[in-house]
This record gives C-alpha cells, sequence and structure tokens, in this order.
C-alpha cells in the first residue's frame, strides 16, 4: 500500500509537469535544446533505528556509488531527463549478544549491484533547475558476508523497487550539478528489516549528489 502511493504521487507530478511540458508546444515560438554524456552518482543514506538486537555501526551507513548515462531533452524552461545507471551499494549491520553469547558482536556486511532507471521532468530558471520523478532499481546481484562466509542473497531482497526523487541542480556550461532526496525502500533497510523488523525504524534520509558532463553541446 504504501509503495502504491508513492508510485501515484510519483506520476501524478509528472502528469502535472508533463502538462506544462506540452503546453510549450502550444506557443507559436519555443527553443528546443538537448544535452547527454557520462553521470557519476553518490547515494548517502542514514538509518536511525531502535533495537536491542543489531545496530548500524559508525561506517555502516549505506554508500553508493552509480555511473551510465543522461539524456535531458529541454523545450523552453521545461526539461525531461532519462537516466540509465549501473548501482553498487554496501552497509552494515551489527549484530549484538549473537545467539545469546554477551559480548560477541559480528558484523553482516552486504553489497548489491543494481541497474537504476530514473526518469525526472523538472523546471530551468536561468541555469539553476527543480525536478521531481520516479527511479525504478532492478537488482542485479546481492551479498551478504558473515563470519568469513559469503551467502548469495538476490532471490532474498525485492528484485523491483521504486523510488521518488526531487530536488535541484544547476549548469555550469557542460557541467551538470544535481542535489536530490529520495524516498523509498533501500536495501540498507530492507537488510533491517530482515533483522530487527519495520517498527524499529526511527527514520531514514537519503541524499544524491550528482555530477554529469554533457558532450553534446545544446
Amino acid at each position: 500500500m504504501k509503495i502504491n502511493k508513492m508510485i501515484f504521487r510519483g506520476w501524478l507530478v509528472i502528469f502535472i509537469l508533463f502538462v506544462s511540458f506540452s503546453s510549450c508546444f502550444g506557443q507559436d515560438i519555443y527553443a528546443i535544446s538537448y544535452k547527454a554524456g557520462p553521470v557519476f552518482k553518490v547515494v548517502s543514506s542514514r538509518v536511525k533505528m531502535d533495537s536491542d538486537f543489531a545496530r548500524i555501526p559508525d561506517n555502516g551507513n549505506e554508500i553508493g556509488y552509480q555511473f551510465g548515462f543522461f539524456t535531458k531533452f529541454r523545450v523552453n524552461n521545461v526539461y525531461f531527463q532519462p537516466e540509465f545507471l549501473i548501482a553498487n551499494t554496501q552497509n552494515k549491520i551489527e549484530l549484538l549478544n549473537y545467539n545469546g553469547e554477551n559480548g560477541f558482536n559480528p558484523i553482516a556486511d552486504f553489497e548489491f549491484t543494481t541497474l537504476e532507471v530514473p526518469f525526472v521532468i523538472g523546471l530551468n530558471i536561468g541555469n539553476l533547475r527543480l525536478d521531481a520523478g520516479p527511479s525504478f532499481s532492478f537488482i542485479v546481484t546481492g551479498n551478504e558476508y558473515f563470519l568469513n562466509e559469503k551467502y548469495n542473497v538476490t532471490q532474498d531482497y525485492h528484485q523491483t523497487s521504486m523510488f521518488f526523487r526531487f530536488g535541484l541542480g544547476v549548469d555550469i556550461n557542460r557541467l551538470l550539478f544535481d542535489f536530490k532526496f529520495e524516498s523509498g525502500l533501500s536495501k540498507t533497510e530492507e537488510s533491517i528489516f530482515r533483522v530487527v523488523g519495520r517498527e524499529r525504524i526511527l527514520g531514514k534520509s537519503q541524499l544524491v549528489f550528482s555530477l554529469a558532463y554533457s558532450v553534446v553541446r545544446d
């Protein structure tokens, strides 16, 4: 139900922005431009939890890296930007007093490779950009490292997830800088749910920083 509401909100925003986009073509004069090129992103996810069974160590919050290709189509001040990215995320969970053994707190390491396909529609205000839209994530591989053993957990996680991103960016010649907030079920949250349950998650923030370079001139 929560995911369905998120999908509805995401597509509602896209519909509103699409109407604005379509209105640009109704004008007698409109300018069309486009950009395309490589993009690199860093994803930082911080989760707060309350549990006597596990905790996230100081260096255990999710850090992810994404790289791939973007295209940006702009009509007047409205633009549409799809991307295709390969992502790698890692996180750690420390299990407290494991198997009832006091002071034995082993750490489980998780690593995931996913295909990310974000779509945003936005508005240019000079060099500043405001945008929003969904991002679809498809798991490729998932591995857990625990007590010197490696486990393939690909099938234990959601094979497809959807995030909703909104944020702002700025264009400086061919460089595109973006800062976005992302909501949705991250692999870190899924890992914690499997250990302590959803109700022990107190809060979560997920930020995306990106740098892109357009090899195509407007």
